[in-house]
């Protein structure tokens, strides 16, 4: 039987911090594909189209330091793809309960394995999942175990959904080497965005494609 493989690109934006100059928001959003190759093309075509000294002088490109030009123009290629979905869940720090606050990789954990889980819920709990992760804020301790963390969640809830775990192979790597990645950090930067500066400009441009987006506390 010939098995569905879509993969998953992770990225967030926003800080677990909780101290002066901190969002106030974090999101932690996907981009889901079954063609990851033309994902991966996207920052590539921005820098040969643009072809601007400072921007290929850039080791990567971030939705944060990017121009507003930039930004759409991402977003745009993201849009242009057939086969594309987002999904994305967004905290009110201020809200989140002080067992989170104290065990930020914990929450990180918790929130990457519910996100899946929607994911897999509203694709039918068919298929398998390659599920690619920036490596950026995983700086835990030797022998931790973030994939089998994650997939214990997602099949928790599964489980809870009524439905029958799936294969998911998860890889944590930087997101300079992965284009991929840098794709995601715009999408799930324009959402963050949206919530912690009331901004709606970017997130517009990608809101056909958004197959789930969960607000948490």
């Amino acid at each position: 039987m010939l098995v569905h493989l879509s993969t998953v690109f992770v990225d967030e934006s926003g800080d677990l911090g909780f101290g002066k100059g901190s969002s106030k928001y974090i999101t932690i959003g996907a981009l889901i594909t079954t063609h990851p190759e033309i994902v991966e093309r996207i920052p590539r075509r921005i820098r040969k189209r643009r072809l601007k000294k400072s921007l290929l002088q850039k080791p990567e490109l971030k939705f944060h330091n990017s121009s507003p030009d930039i930004r759409r123009s991402v977003l745009k290629m993201v849009m242009a793809l057939q086969d594309i979905s987002i999904a994305s869940m967004t905290v009110n720090k201020i809200g989140m309960p002080d067992g989170f606050r104290h065990s930020p990789e914990r929450f990180y954990d918790c929130v990457c394995g519910e996100l899946l889980a929607d994911i897999i819920v509203n694709r039918g709990g068919r298929g398998a999942y390659r599920v690619v992760f920036d490596a950026r804020p995983h700086n835990r301790p030797p022998g931790y175990d973030f994939g089998g963390r994650v997939g214990a969640i997602v099949g928790r809830e599964l489980t809870r959904a009524g439905l029958i775990p799936v294969r998911i192979d998860v890889s944590v790597i930087g997101s300079h080497n992965s284009g991929g990645l840098q794709t995601a950090d715009f999408v799930v930067g324009s959402i963050q965005r949206k919530h912690e500066r009331d901004d709606h400009s970017y997130s517009r441009i990608i809101a056909p494609a958004i197959t789930v987006e969960k607000m948490l506390f």
